[in-house]
């Protein structure tokens, strides 16, 4: 309610302001717009893929692609993008223990095992 006539000018004055936008403040209103449509629509892209690249990791248990789903949408930019530099490694998989245990890189055949090469008879060995 109106109490003072001062109050019924400056609301006049507001819907003036208000009415009266200009170009350059519409155009720019626009470019801002798409901008924000622009960034928004980058972040979900982002966090679509890592959503779908967490699901789809067969070295992940399934509590921890539970963890990592949550850690995603909780956090999205974050959490994409931790997936994607730390979580897909699996080095961070493995301190937590939600791996499944399985090497990403094949041992060579030969690490662990004795050679064929019989030894030195001068008791030096391989040198």
């Amino acid at each position: 309610m109106i109490t003072n006539l001062s109050e019924l000018a400056d609301r006049t004055r507001l819907s003036e302001l208000a009415d009266n936008t200009s170009p350059a403040v519409a155009w720019m209103g626009g470019i801002t717009g798409v901008l924000i449509l622009i960034v928004l629509l980058a972040v979900l892209v982002l966090v679509i893929a890592a959503l779908i690249s967490t699901l789809a990791d067969g070295d992940t248990t399934g509590g921890g692609k539970l963890l990592w789903v949550l850690f995603i949408l909780w956090f999205p930019v974050f959490g994409a993008v931790a997936w994607f530099v730390v979580g897909k490694k699996g080095h961070l998989n493995r301190f937590l223990g939600i791996d499944k245990g399985r090497a990403r890189h094949a041992v060579p055949s030969s690490v662990g095992q004795h050679s064929d090469v019989a030894p030195d008879q001068t008791g030096l060995g391989h040198a």
